[in-house]
């Protein structure tokens, strides 16, 4: 239990704080092929923008505290390669994942069978493109692939959007934290890192929106299906 409580306070402001203070850019990039690869409750967009408000902010000695030229580099590399990881997945498995069992490490879900389905209800919607704004969307993240995957997508045009869904998704995240750590150290000459734990808070809850409007909306739909039934 004393292990299960230690990965799901990685999804608090204070755990990603540690990610990125003590684990340092080798846990950065884990986080990010994981979460876009095979374990979707990671986080994602909120390590990326704080990625970024770190790589704005210098150190005593005058060094920014994270290298915003790796930032916006090497993570678009591990964000494709968890993908394609998730597209081989879906390879060769493919239906076999629809019968699986939810499956969970140490008490926490790394896979479940309602987030494949929520998945390809976005695939229908969006098609190949699903591939780039899936990055968005948490949990879709990290099964657009595998779905992808599985609908047997060419190659080629997988890795096309794979390339730019990844780079677009981390220079978005990570230059939104990095202009935020700028502003508010030259226009109000504030260092958002000494404050990072109430960022963080802010910052997990405006990605869990989408979720939520997810969810919203389908209850929605539901209640009109009942209702047509009716």
């Amino acid at each position: 239990m004393e292990i299960v409580h230690d990965l799901l306070w990685l999804l608090k402001p204070e755990g990603i704080t540690w990610l990125i203070t003590v684990g340092g850019l080798p846990a950065i990039c884990f986080v990010i092929f994981a979460e876009t690869g095979f374990f979707a409750l990671l986080p994602g967009d909120s390590l990326l923008v704080l990625c970024g408000i770190f790589a704005a902010t210098t150190s005593p000695e005058g060094e920014a505290l994270l290298p915003i030229s790796f930032l916006l580099t090497i993570l678009p590399l591990f964000g494709i390669l968890g993908d394609q990881v998730g597209f081989w997945l879906g390879k060769l498995f493919g239906q076999a994942m629809y019968n699986w069992k939810d499956k969970s490490v140490l008490g926490v879900p790394i896979f479940k069978v309602a987030y494949l389905k929520k998945t390809e209800n976005f695939y229908k919607r969006w098609g190949v493109f699903s591939i780039v704004m899936g990055r968005w969307v948490p949990i879709v993240r990290t099964f657009a692939p595998i779905v992808a995957g599985i609908t047997k997508m060419p190659l080629k045009k997988f890795i096309t959007f794979n390339i730019l869904g990844a780079f677009l998704w981390v220079w978005s995240m990570v230059l939104t934290g990095y202009l935020l750590g700028n502003i508010a150290k030259t226009k109000f000459n504030f260092d958002l890192v000494k404050h990072i734990d109430k960022i963080a808070i802010v910052i997990i809850i405006i990605s869990l929106i989408p979720i939520f409007y997810t969810v919203w909306k389908e209850k929605q739909e539901n209640r009109i299906l009942e209702k047509i039934e009716k």
